[in-house]
């Protein structure tokens, strides 16, 4: 996370892919939360938001993404373990399932297929807004 806050909000951008087959969503179940979640995190040295999320992806599922089209991004608030909080922008992406095994990966404990109709409801308020702009992107 990056030092102590000392009662500060600490400000980051982030990005995460919605990797889409046929009527499902691949989602991941988080390690520190174990809440689902799209996969994504945080920008590192000021690489791009799509670069982030194409990353993101890599390092939670093994995946690689083919071609990704911006959701929008949303803004929120997470407060950590340690006390910590930050304000995130999250640009959201779709992409294409590519047929290769998603596995669980870095801070993944579970990855699975979730049919869009049917989406789990331990997700935190972010996740149910990436699910809302991909709703509204008729992904």
């Amino acid at each position: 996370m990056g030092g102590s806050t000392d009662g500060q909000i600490l400000r980051r951008t982030g990005a995460g892919i919605a990797v889409l087959h046929d009527t499902s969503i691949l989602l991941i179940r988080r390690e520190d939360h174990a809440l689902w979640d799209i996969p994504g995190g945080g920008s590192e040295n000021d690489e791009s938001p799509e670069r982030t999320a194409r990353r993101e992806l890599l390092e939670e599922t093994g995946l690689s993404a083919g071609r990704v089209h911006a959701l929008g991004a949303v803004p929120h608030r997470n407060a950590y373990l340690d006390g910590n909080a930050v304000d995130w922008e999250t640009h959201v992406f779709a992409a294409a399932f590519a047929g290769e095994e998603p596995r669980a990966l870095d801070d993944a404990a579970e990855v699975r297929w979730w049919l869009l109709a049917a989406l789990p409801d331990n997700v935190s308020d972010a996740t149910r807004a990436y699910f809302t702009a991909l709703r509204a992107a008729g992904s």
